[in-house]
Parts: structure tokens; C-alpha cells; sequence
């Protein structure tokens, strides 16, 4: 009877971290792109935040060699009846060998052709400009060929709408990407970011759009699997409109060091210093998601 007591103890304790572990969706496939080398990233001092979007609405599968989806049924104007509540944040370790570049889809777009210290002849420099514009773009697809091909060790991070209705996602004004850093926890037991947000001090909007995610359809980023000789527990730390949700906790490893405060932090904190400024006061919260 005791070893059958034990047995059942043994039985229950298996299937309730088993339940813990379970994830909270079906997730999509993902279909990672070709590579050249693939990079492991041991960094010694706190990294700035640099989490692209690589798929909107995604349902079944995400192919990585393919460019985001800008469909228009993906973004919003109006704020009207806005809601930011019913998501999942999921961070999947369980994907050891995935891997991402890390490049915005914007910076793959041509340059404008150039509109200066030309000749007068208007037929010249019409014939210089197209001249030098094709020049550039074909320096630019080889040079981007190679970027896109140049990859680092990565997580998948989903963010899921569990509701029944669409919810929006606020873009980030510093790159129009998310507002998503990671945390960390230190040895005294305290979550402390190892990443930062590069705030700047002026910024210019001129069309706002909002993310729209369809019910139980993901959004579908990523984050550095980073590696150094501290090994403690991490999470996401995402911002929506003023509302932070955090990721499921997982095991990984870190430099001690990405802790510190590094001297862009320090200059931005004496920049946003005039916390009496709303718009200052924002700003300093921005970077490291202090709402």
C-alpha cells in the first residue's frame, strides 16, 4: 500500500509539471530561411532592443524566408474601441534550433534616387540620376543577399488574441516595431532588464497605424538566445498602450554583467531627466518599460 501511495504521489507530481509545461495554443509551424552562418551572441553589457515583426495574423504556418504581410486587413487607423487585453505573450525554448536575421523589411527598400550637385542640363541629370539610382540598388541586393543570410540564435516569441475579436497592438515610435524587452532575474532574486529601448530625443509621426491581430491568430517575433555564465530564469516584458504583459519564465543564460546600466542608458536618463515634462516623463519610461 505505501509503495502504491508513492507510486500515485510520484504520478500526480509528473502530471502536474507536465500541465505547467503545456502551452496555451496550437502554435504555427516555422519555416526558418537559408543562412550563411549563424551567430551566438555572448554579450558583456546590457543590449539595445531590436524585435522585428516577422509575421502578422498568422494562423498554420509562417515562412521566414518570405517578407512580412503589410496587407491592409493587418492595420488600423482609428482607435475607436480600441482594446489591448486577451493576449499571450509565449516565449517557445522548446525550439532549440531556430534562428532569425535581423533585418526591417524598410531597410531592404531602395533608396530615393539622388537630387543633388547635379549638372544643369535637365537631360543629363536625368540620365545621371537613373544612372547612379540603378548603380545603388544593385550594390543594395547584393549587399542585402548577404544580410538576410546572416542569421542569430534566436527564440520565437508568439503573441496570441485569445478573444473573439480583433485587438489592437500599439507600434513602437522609435522603429514601428514592438515595444518588447527582456528581462532577467539577478541574484538577488529581482527581474532586472538586460535589454533597453534607444529613445530618442525628438521624433517625428506623421501616419499612425495600429497593429490589428484577428482572434486567435498570433503575431509572431523573436528574441536573442543570448549565452554567458550566469544561468537564471528570464521572461518577455511586453507594453501595449500602457499595459504590460509578460511571457511565460524560462531558463537561460546571460552575462552578470548585462545588468549594468551601460552610458546610453545614462545619457538618455539625464535627456528625460524633467519628469515634470509628459513628454519627457514617457520617454524615460520607454526605455526600459517603466509603466
Amino acid at each position: 500500500m505505501k509503495y502504491s501511495s508513492l507510486f500515485n504521489l510520484v504520478l500526480l507530481i509528473m502530471l502536474v509539471t507536465s500541465c505547467n509545461k503545456r502551452k496555451p495554443f496550437n502554435q504555427p509551424l516555422l519555416i526558418t530561411a537559408d543562412y550563411d552562418t549563424i551567430i551566438q551572441v555572448d554579450s558583456k553589457t546590457m543590449m539595445e532592443s531590436n524585435h522585428l515583426i516577422y509575421g502578422i495574423n498568422v494562423l498554420d504556418t509562417l515562412d521566414f524566408s518570405l517578407k512580412k504581410d503589410n496587407n491592409q486587413d493587418n492595420f488600423i487607423n482609428a482607435k475607436q474601441g480600441f482594446k489591448n487585453d486577451s493576449l499571450i505573450v509565449y516565449v517557445d525554448v522548446d525550439n532549440t534550433n531556430f534562428h532569425t536575421h535581423e533585418i526591417n523589411i524598410s531597410e531592404l527598400s531602395p533608396p530615393p534616387p539622388p537630387s543633388f550637385c547635379f549638372p544643369e542640363s535637365q537631360e543629363y541629370d536625368q540620365g545621371y540620376r537613373d544612372s547612379i539610382f540603378l548603380e545603388v540598388m544593385e550594390k543594395n541586393k547584393i549587399k542585402n543577399k548577404q544580410r538576410l543570410k546572416k542569421h542569430y540564435n534566436t527564440l520565437p516569441v508568439f503573441i496570441y488574441n485569445q478573444s473573439d475579436s480583433n485587438r489592437l497592438l500599439v507600434p513602437s515610435i522609435i522603429n514601428g516595431e514592438l515595444y518588447l524587452i527582456v528581462e532577467a532575474l539577478d541574484e538577488n532574486n529581482q527581474w532586472k532588464p538586460i535589454e533597453f529601448n534607444n529613445v530618442p530625443g525628438r521624433i517625428c509621426i506623421n501616419d499612425f497605424e495600429y497593429y490589428q491581430l484577428k482572434p486567435k491568430h498570433f503575431m509572431v517575433s523573436s528574441i536573442l538566445k543570448y549565452s554567458g555564465d550566469y544561468k537564471t530564469k528570464m521572461r518577455v516584458k511586453l507594453l501595449n498602450d500602457q499595459k504590460l504583459y509578460y511571457s511565460n519564465q524560462f531558463n537561460g543564460s546571460i552575462n552578470y554583467s548585462q545588468f549594468d546600466t551601460i552610458q546610453a542608458v545614462k545619457d538618455m536618463d539625464t535627456w528625460f531627466s524633467d519628469t515634470t515634462n509628459q513628454t519627457h516623463s514617457i520617454k524615460k519610461k520607454l526605455i526600459f518599460l517603466d509603466f
